[in-house]
C-alpha cells in the first residue's frame, strides 16, 4: 500500500475543530424504504410464509409489473383473504408478479490474462498450476448490469453501477464493499488493472450518488456500509499505475466517504478522565424492521424478546452486518462466561479494533494523496487526524498486560478480552507509528502463540469460541488470514515475519487441498479440517470465491519463491468441529 515519508508537524489540530472541519452535514442518507424490497406487509407475508428457504431469494427477484400495480394487486389479495392469505395463495401471487432477477449479464473482463507475470514468481510446479486455476476463475465471475436496471429501477432491488465487475460467487450476485478490497488486490496481481479500476469506480459512483458505499449493491443494503477500505483500494491502484490525474479526479470522493464515517459513526469515550473519539458500526436508525435478506431469521429471533426491544434488536443485527462479521461472539454481550445467542448482539456499544485501525490507515492515505498533489496544507489536516486516531486506538484498545489490542465496550467501559484475529489489524493497516511496530509485533506474537488461535491445521479461526455462528470457531476466513499474515509480515519484527510465513503456508496448503479435492474455492474454510468448507450461520457455504481467490494470489505473490507442497497432499480425516 502507498506509504510516503514526508516530514510532518507533530502538533495536533484541536480534535473537535478538526472533526468539525471534515464533517459535512448529511441531512439524510438514503436508506432502504421500498414497499416491495425493504418494508411493508407484502415483504413480511412472503418472507414469513417461507416460500423460499433462503430469505435472500425473494428480495433478489424483479417485478413483472410496476411497483404500484404490484402493491394494488397485493392489497386486493389482502382484502379478499381478510388479511390472511394462505401459503399457496402467496406462492401464486409471487409467481404472477415476480421473476428471477435478470439484472446481470455475463461479462468477460476485457483484460483477463490466463498467464499473468505472477506465475513466473511461483517456483513450485503444483502451486503454479493451482495459481493458474485460481486466476481462471475471474473469467467465470465477471458480470455487468443490464441497462434495463437504470431505465426501470423500481422493478429491481439491484442498485445500478456503470462498470463490469467480479461477483463474490454463489448467492452473492452483487458487488460487496469489503469483499471488493481483496478481489481488487487479486485482480491487480493478475494483471487485470482495467477491471480493478472499474470496480473501484463503481464504489466511487456510490459515494457520489448516495454519500457513502452501501454494504452491497441492493436496495435492502442501504443504511449500512462495511469496513472503510476505499482509500486502500485507491492506493493499490495508484501504486500499480501511478495515474496521478485519476487520483486527482477521484480524491474528493475518497475524502467524502471518510467524512461520512466521521459524521455518522463516531462516538466519544472517556478513559482516565480523557476523552477520545473513535468509530463504531451503527446502521441508520430510521431503517426499521428485520434485515430484508434475512427477514425470517431476524423476525423469529426477535420473538424471543419483549415487543419494545425488537426494533433495537433489528438495529443491532444490521449494525453487526455492517461489520462484515455477521455473526460472531464479538458482538454478543452477556454476563460471565456465557457465550450467548443472536439476541445478545449489541454491536453498537462495541468499538472494534479493526474498524478504527482501517480508518486510521485511510486517514493517513488521504494525507499521502494530498501530498502527492502538492496540497500540503490539506495533507497535514489528514495526517493530524490520523495521528490522533492512532493515539486513541493505543490509549483505548491496547492492553499492555496481554500485549494486544482488544475491542472496547463503551457501555461497560471495559476491554473485550477474547481472541479474534482482527487484533492484528493495527499492524496491517499502518495504525501504529512505524518505529513502534516491531515492539508491538513482538508482544502480539507472544499473545497469538498463547491464545489458542494458532493451534489448527487449516488456518486461524475467527475465534476460539463455538457459537454456531459463521464468524466463530471452527471457521477460518480469507480476509482474516490476509490481515493477520500481512500485519505480522509488515511489522519489521523477524519473529513476526517468520510466523506470518508459517501461517501463509498453512493457508495456501488448505486452499490447495480444497481445490484439489473439490475443484472449488470456498467462501470460508474449516480450521480443523484443511481444505474443507466451513459451517454455521444463516446460509450454506458459497463457492467462487472472490476474496478467497484474491488472498490466495496475494500470498502466492509474497511467498511464491518459498512455498512448496508435499507430493502427497490430501484432506485430513474428519475431526469433530466442537471446542
Amino acid at each position: 500500500m502507498l506509504r510516503l515519508r514526508i516530514p510532518r508537524c507533530v502538533s495536533l489540530y484541536p480534535v473537535l475543530g478538526l472533526l468539525g472541519a471534515y464533517t459535512q452535514a448529511f441531512s439524510l442518507v438514503p436508506i432502504c424504504n421500498s414497499s416491495i424490497y425493504c418494508v411493508g406487509d407484502l415483504l413480511q407475508k412472503v418472507q414469513l410464509s417461507r416460500i423460499y428457504a433462503d430469505s435472500k431469494t425473494f428480495v433478489d427477484m424483479r417485478l413483472i409489473q410496476t411497483e404500484n400495480e404490484t402493491l394494488a394487486d397485493f392489497s386486493k389479495l389482502m382484502h379478499d383473504t381478510n388479511k390472511n392469505p394462505s401459503r399457496e395463495q402467496l406462492t401464486s401471487f409471487v409467481d404472477d408478479h415476480f421473476m428471477e432477477g435478470n439484472e446481470l449479464l455475463n461479462w468477460m473482463p476485457p483484460d483477463f490474462d490466463p498467464e499473468p507475470p505472477i506465475l513466473n514468481e511461483i517456483v513450485d510446479p503444483k502451486l503454479k498450476v493451482f495459481a493458474k486455476n485460481v486466476i481462471g476463475i475471474w473469467s467465470k465471475l465477471g458480470r455487468k448490469v443490464d441497462l434495463e436496471v437504470a431505465k426501470n429501477p423500481d422493478k429491481y432491488s439491484f442498485l445500478y453501477i456503470p462498470n463490469g465487475f467480479i461477483v463474490p460467487g454463489g448467492r452473492f450476485k452483487e458487488i460487496y464493499y469489503w469483499d471488493s478490497y481483496w478481489m481488487i488486490r487479486g485482480l491487480l496481481i493478475s494483471n487485470m488493472t482495467q477491471t480493478a479500476k472499474g470496480m473501484i469506480e463503481n464504489l466511487l459512483y456510490f459515494v457520489n450518488e448516495l454519500g457513502y458505499i452501501p454494504n452491497g449493491s441492493r436496495k435492502y443494503y442501504l443504511g449500512r456500509s462495511q469496513p472503510p477500505l476505499l482509500a486502500a483500494m485507491v492506493s493499490y491502484y495508484f501504486e500499480a499505475t501511478r495515474d496521478l490525474s485519476w487520483l486527482e479526479q477521484h480524491l474528493p470522493t475518497v475524502e467524502k466517504e471518510l467524512q461520512y464515517w466521521l459524521d455518522k459513526k463516531k462516538v466519544t469515550v472517556e478513559i482516565d478522565k480523557k476523552k477520545y473519539v473513535l468509530l463504531r458500526y451503527i446502521s441508520d436508525k430510521s431503517s426499521n424492521g428485520p434485515r430484508p435478506e434475512s427477514y425470517y431469521e431476524d423476525y423469529m429471533n426477535a420473538l424471543q424478546l419483549p415487543h419494545e426491544q425488537r426494533e433495537d434488536f433489528y438495529l443491532e443485527m444490521k449494525s453487526a452486518a455492517e461489520s462484515g462479521w455477521d455473526f460472531s461472539t464479538r458482538w454478543f454481550v452477556t454476563a460471565g462466561d456465557v457465550i450467548g445467542h443472536l439476541t445478545d448482539v449489541h454491536a453498537t456499544r462495541i468499538l472494534p479494533v479493526d474498524l478504527n485501525a482501517i480508518f486510521a490507515g485511510a486517514l493517513e492515505l488521504a494525507g499521502d494523496f494530498r501530498s502527492l498533489l502538492k496540497d500540503r496544507r490539506e495533507a497535514q489536516k489528514w495526517y493530524s487526524l490520523a495521528k490522533y486516531w492512532r493515539r486513541a486506538i493505543d490509549n483505548v484498545m491496547w492492553d499492555p498486560d496481554d500485549g494486544v489490542w482488544y475491542d472496547y465496550d463503551a457501555q461497560a467501559r471495559a476491554l473485550r478480552k477474547h481472541f479474534y484475529p482482527s487484533c492484528a489489524t493495527p499492524l496491517w493497516s499502518g495504525a501504529v507509528e512505524k518505529s513502534d511496530a516491531p515492539v508491538y509485533a513482538e508482544k502480539i506474537v507472544k499473545y497469538l502463540r498463547s491464545s489458542g488461535g494458532l493451534d489448527f491445521p487449516g488456518g486461524v479461526p475467527s475465534s476460539v469460541l463455538y457459537s454456531g455462528e459463521q464468524w466463530d470457531y471452527p471457521n477460518a476466513w480469507p480476509p482474516m488470514q490476509s490481515i493477520l499474515i500481512g500485519g505480522l509480515d509488515a511489522s519489521g519484527n523477524k519473529d513476526a515475519a517468520a510466523l506470518a510465513k508459517e501461517q501463509a503456508k498453512i493457508w495456501i496448503r488448505a486452499n490447495y487441498i480444497g481445490y484439489s479435492n473439490w475443484h472449488k474455492m470456498f467462501e470460508k474454510y474449516s480450521a480443523v479440517q484443511p481444505g474443507h468448507q466451513g459451517s454455521g450461520g444463516e446460509y450454506k457455504v458459497q463457492e467462487g470465491f472472490g476474496w478467497t481467490n484474491g488472498v490466495a494470489l496475494e500470498l502466492l505473490k509474497r511467498y511464491g519463491k518459498e512455498l512448496f507442497m508435499n507430493d502427497q497432499v490430501t484432506a485430513l480425516p474428519y475431526v469433530r468441529q466442537v471446542r
